[in-house]
């Protein structure tokens, strides 16, 4: 065989490798999105089988499943049951307990201003109609005394709720499903993806971290902050997911457990942590606190950073917390 030859048969087996090497490690991504959770909820994924979009109307099923335990306006959900028994008791089930232990941390760091328990006064508002109102203050006052959190009593065996008190986990139950969406991408052998539901999201297995926005909270259309993450979960509380105006004033659906009232001059609060859960749960509790208080409650903790953005005089401001500007963070401000 001569050299020429010899060069074109290596050539030809390189080739045939590299084509070899791709096939085995060929990928399949796709991306797809349901109105659930109450939003637009986008999962994305890749896997080294064709049946990746099966797989992600699998999560779709199983994400719609958990919602159903924690949809305080089903009458048929596990939690609207607790709400609205007659019985203090009840059996505890497995994600209630999990997701209690992160509202009890978040009640304790808030002075108690976050407060899972702050369901009727909430309803007062009537943020999840069509007609929300600024309710009567003495009617407040009067429901304020249903809202406790340290009246609520529970183990891995039994919740113990007084009569007349009602649970909302709304802060922590759509970050607690991505959280157990994820963990199901990844034991189901899907390498790398994504679940967006708006205010809560999860990113893993990128090469390149993808870039994630704050939107802006006076210009829907636009954002005021840009940053990159990978194996780590965003949540985002802020002031114009949901709210009205009545005779000149702003109200929002973040309440302070306190006063049963809107939140003051704060906009937005964007927690990064590693789990979708806390995230979304930290970014209400810091919401209805001081945000120089909030700041330093953050520094405090591992693998947990925020952005607060919050009214100083008539401007728009922020606190950072050191972690984050090592995001890659680029700013509007």
């Amino acid at each position: 065989m001569t050299r020429k030859e010899i060069t074109s048969l290596i050539i030809l087996l390189a080739v045939v490798s590299y084509g070899a090497y791709k096939y085995a490690t060929r990928e399949y991504s796709e991306t797809r999105s349901k109105y659930i959770l109450d939003t637009i909820v986008e999962i994305s994924a890749t896997s080294k089988s064709k049946s990746v979009g099966t797989e992600i109307e699998a999560l779709f099923t199983y994400i719609k499943e958990m919602e159903s335990k924690f949809n305080e306006y089903d009458p048929e959900s596990m939690i609207s049951k607790i709400n609205n028994s007659l019985e203090e008791d009840f059996p505890m089930d497995d994600d209630l307990f999990s997701i209690l232990q992160m509202a009890d941390s978040l009640w304790q760091i808030s002075g108690g201003s976050f407060d899972p328990s702050i369901k009727p006064v909430w309803d007062l508002w009537q943020f999840n109609t069509d007609n929300p109102v600024v309710p009567d203050s003495l009617l407040l006052q009067e429901t304020l005394k249903l809202v406790d959190f340290s009246k609520i009593h529970y183990d891995q065996e039994v919740l113990y709720k007084p009569q007349g008190m009602q649970l909302t986990l709304g802060a922590l139950a759509k970050g607690y499903i991505l959280d157990k969406a994820i963990q199901r991408m990844k034991q189901r052998g899907l390498s790398k993806g994504f679940i967006n539901s708006r205010s809560s999201m999860s990113f893993y297995g990128f090469k390149v971290a993808p870039l994630v926005y704050i939107q802006h909270p006076r210009n829907s259309d636009d954002s005021i902050a840009s940053f990159r993450i990978n194996d780590l979960s965003v949540g985002t509380s802020g002031d114009y997911q949901q709210y009205f105006e009545s005779e000149g004033i702003r109200y929002h659906h973040i309440l302070n457990a306190h006063t049963g009232k809107p939140v003051k001059d704060v906009f937005s609060v964007t927690v990064i942590s590693d789990y979708a859960a806390w995230a979304d749960g930290l970014s209400t509790a810091l919401f209805t606190m001081d945000p120089d208080f909030a700041l330093d409650i953050v520094a405090e903790m591992e693998s947990t950073n925020c952005v607060i953005y919050y009214k100083q005089g008539e401007a728009i401001v922020s606190l950072k917390s050191e972690g984050i500007r090592q995001l890659d963070f680029n700013e509007k401000l």
